[in-house]
């Protein structure tokens, strides 16, 4: 274990080793789980109408007929490209691709014609699978828009036509020798500033990361887990799916997150632990379902992915009798970075996003010279470890400005070390606002408007300001029921923050923009934002 911090020491948790490093690829993963359990069911598909399940050994032989079916049409190497909704089919097609050396391009289903072929060209995808639709879209028409300018998409298959993809496929086709060190999947940021990058993960990141990140957990193997997120999302794939089988536990999977849905499958299938972002668990407290359900197998919930505010993080553990657990991961790192601990006091998991998972370093730098600051002082947190990206496909210049001459991944979240290890963020690099050259971080004013009786949600930015260069500027939510006053708001802040910080501009809003990972995108409220004459 790495040793006691003291204070004043410099802001750097050097790696725990007690945990051994797994070389393996997704394949020797589902191989190993199988090995240990072949009748234990490994997946359940919580469908609108019905449900499905796998065993261990169905999930395998399953995964071996799609990547029989793959290399029917493709070669180990290509890319190819999901664009489709969370489900059964989509778990055995992540599965499939890995044992085929097939490289997975993830896309969010919700994505618009422009996104598409952005994604689709940057991801030099060979093939698509998609869903007719989603949300009322029509990806026909998408698809007739968009095709013709990809030339190097050579195949598409259509999701409900699964069993004749399948029955493409010969038996015992020869699969390659597939390595750690390659690519697994190609999965795109979130895109809150500029455009999307692929980030490429290989089999030993996504692997280490779902075997370190799981560890912390402490839960027994064959615990029942609960998959709100979506499959083309880091926390989908790796974070719940690929974790799930490295504990040979049984994944509940449902399509796309519906609170009362979420709520049913907790209760009928006993599950044990869930993960999910803010805005999901904001939306299970707020459903009617919540009393009148049975949620006594949940032990843990773990939520990420965006800022946790600490009264959110209480109402869970009160009103669902959970224990929650704090985590802090990006894309680029394959998801975990670090992750609080069970029985930590609640103190630790409303303030803190816990200290690094095993095998991972972190360091906190100056934003400004790179040195690495004294506990306790604010800068960028960067990380080190086995499940960084590769590289953003085909981005060397983006990738040389986040992964720096050692091996360290540049977050570009702002954070504290505190002394006993444990990290704190303060908000992101970009979102730092400097009023009348007064650095202003819009997480302090974000945590102290989510404390407010009347507030759901807030987002703090910074807009264009002739005489200070920038402003404050607010978008609040209000909780079902609550009315929402400028002034009260304005002498609320007032009261707990010095008098810069208090947005100088107010909107109140039914609802924020928000990307597939919950996290609210800011540029667009910039966009939006028209100051009162």
């Amino acid at each position: 274990m790495s040793p006691e911090p003291s204070t004043a020491s410099p802001a750097f948790f050097a790696a725990d080793t007690s945990l051994p490093i797994t070389e393996a690829t997704v394949g020797d993963l589902l191989d190993r789980a199988v090995a240990a359990a072949p009748a234990r069911t490994a997946l359940i598909a919580v469908d609108p109408t019905s449900e499905r399940s796998w065993t261990y050994a169905e999930l395998r032989d399953a995964a071996a007929q799609v990547a029989d079916a793959l290399l029917a049409v493709f070669t180990p190497g290509d890319r190819v490209a999901t664009f489709a909704a969370s489900s059964a089919e989509i778990v055995h097609l992540h599965l499939g691709a890995a044992l085929a050396g097939i490289t997975l391009v993830t896309l969010n289903p919700a994505s618009k014609a422009a996104e598409v072929e952005y994604l689709l060209r940057q991801g030099d995808a060979r093939g698509l699978f998609l869903d007719d639709g989603f949300r009322g879209a029509d990806n026909r028409a998408l698809l007739v828009e968009v095709q013709p300018t990809l030339d190097h998409l050579e195949t598409v298959v259509w999701m409900r036509e699964w069993g004749g993809f399948l029955a493409g496929g010969a038996a015992g086709t020869p699969r390659p020798t597939v390595r750690p060190d390659e690519p697994a999947l190609i999965l795109f940021t979130s895109g809150t500033t500029g455009k999307p990058k692929g980030a490429v993960l290989t089999h030993e990141s996504i692997v280490n990361n779902a075997v370190l990140g799981s560890a912390r957990y402490e839960l027994p193997d064959g615990t029942v887990w609960l998959n709100p997120l979506p499959m083309f999302h880091v926390g989908g794939s790796v974070t719940c799916t690929l974790a799930c089988i490295s504990r040979t536990g049984t994944q509940v999977l449902i399509p796309s997150f519906d609170p009362d849905r979420a709520l049913d499958a907790i209760a009928a299938h006993r599950v044990q632990i869930m993960l999910a972002v803010p805005t999901m668990l904001v939306a299970m407290l707020q459903s009617p379902r919540l009393g009148e359900v049975d949620l006594s197998a949940l032990e843990v919930v773990v939520t990420g992915a965006t800022v946790v505010v600490p009264e959110l993080v209480r109402q869970v553990a009160a009103r669902m009798g959970v224990e929650m657990m704090v985590m802090f991961g990006q894309t680029e790192t394959s998801g975990a970075v670090t992750l609080t601990r069970r029985g930590d006091p609640i103190e630790r998991v409303t303030e803190t996003i816990g200290p690094p998972i095993a095998q991972t370093e972190c360091k906190i730098i100056d934003t400004v010279t790179g040195a690495t600051v004294t506990r306790g002082e604010r800068g960028e947190i960067c990380v080190r470890s086995v499940c960084l990206m590769r590289e953003y496909f085909a981005m060397p210049e983006k990738t040389a400005e986040t992964v720096d001459g050692d091996g360290w991944v540049h977050t570009g979240d702002l954070g504290v070390m505190r002394d006993d290890g444990y990290l704190q963020i303060t908000g992101r690099l970009k979102d730092m606002i400097i009023r009348g050259g007064e650095n202003i971080y819009p997480r302090e004013i974000e945590d102290v408007l989510a404390e407010h009786p009347a507030v759901a949600q807030a987002a703090v930015y910074g807009v264009p300001d002739e005489r200070f260069g920038e402003q404050v500027a607010a978008a609040v939510m209000a909780r079902p029921g609550a009315a929402l006053d400028v002034a009260e708001l304005a002498e609320y802040v007032s009261s707990r923050l010095a008098r810069h910080k208090v947005p100088r501009y107010w909107r109140i809003v039914d609802e924020l923009p928000m990307n597939a990972s919950g996290k609210v995108q800011k540029f667009v409220l910039r966009d939006q934002f028209h100051p009162s004459p």
